[in-house]
């Protein structure tokens, strides 16, 4: 490590290019300076990716405000869509809570989670250019690249209904586990139904696993396109098997009460790649 006009730069035998620590982004006004630069860095990158050259990248953290949007953030930054998602893991456009901390590189691109030389050799680069996000160890940017149509689909929230008609009582993230009266991370959301509640399938996909899981209960679990799984818990009675395909809004399961519960409701989740996400269904509603 050493020090150079105030600018830490970290170095790692795995790769010779330097990581700049994290600046702080005051506000969106664009009378702010350090915003113009910003905004100067991503255009200035913008045609050194389009040369074939790899950029340096500077990070910033932003606090999200109460009026803030995914789209004014975009628009402020020069970012686009990918980038900001894909670097926040953001289930969707609409996952934005004021006091939220976001952090912003220079530049345009994708994060992906991954071991790094497999990654790499997904997107074609040498590992070497892959650029390690900060404070999200196996999350790898990479300059240049865009979603493909169906990963788009997917965060613009064409892709997901709700998995049963009823009312959401517990919500993703923190929250006091009614068991131990702790405070642990809830994965999914639960939705309060009667027992027998008809279940469907919340996008198009693939049963992966039926049966029980410890303190889900009866449990289905479906793989979408992208890295995508949905996880049903806490099931009455399962009504596919293991490697069906099932159509979205198709019925899979009737909803219960088994396994850790304190009453009849569906616990559902929605993983990407492996990592929890906050269920949102903005735009899309059975």
């Amino acid at each position: 490590m050493r020090c150079h006009k105030g600018v830490v730069l970290f170095f790692t035998w795995a790769t010779l290019l330097p990581v700049q620590a994290s600046i702080r982004l005051p506000s969106l006004s664009l009378d702010d300076p350090e915003l113009r630069r910003m905004r100067e860095e991503v255009t200035q990158n913008l045609r050194t990716i389009a040369s074939g050259q790899t950029p340096h990248i500077r990070w910033r953290y932003y606090r999200l405000r109460k009026k803030d949007t995914f789209f004014s953030v975009m628009a402020r930054t020069v970012l686009n869509h990918d980038t900001i998602s894909s670097v926040n893991r953001l289930a969707s456009l609409w996952d934005v809570r004021p006091g939220d901390e976001w952090l912003l590189p220079n530049a345009r691109g994708i994060a992906v989670y991954g071991e790094r030389n497999a990654v790499a050799q997904k997107f074609h680069r040498r590992p070497e250019t892959l650029i390690p996000v900060p404070g999200k160890p196996g999350l790898w940017f990479i300059t240049g690249l865009h979603f493909d149509p169906e990963e788009k689909e997917f965060l613009n929230l064409r892709a997901f209904v709700h998995p049963v008609r009823g009312k959401i009582t517990s919500g993703f993230g923190l929250r006091r586990d009614p068991f131990t009266e702790k405070h642990r991370f809830h994965k999914g959301i639960d939705i309060a139904c009667p027992i027998g509640t008809p279940v469907v399938a919340s996008a198009e996909g693939t049963v992966i696993f039926t049966g029980s899981k410890k303190g889900y209960g009866k449990t289905v679990v479906l793989e979408h396109r992208n890295g995508y799984q949905t996880l049903y818990g806490h099931l009455d009675r399962i009504l596919v098997k293991p490697g069906d395909k099932v159509k979205q809004g198709e019925k899979i399961a009737l909803s219960g009460t088994t396994g850790r519960s304190t009453g009849p409701h569906l616990h559902f989740e929605v993983r990407r790649r492996g990592q929890p996400e906050r269920p949102n269904f903005h735009l899309a509603r059975l």
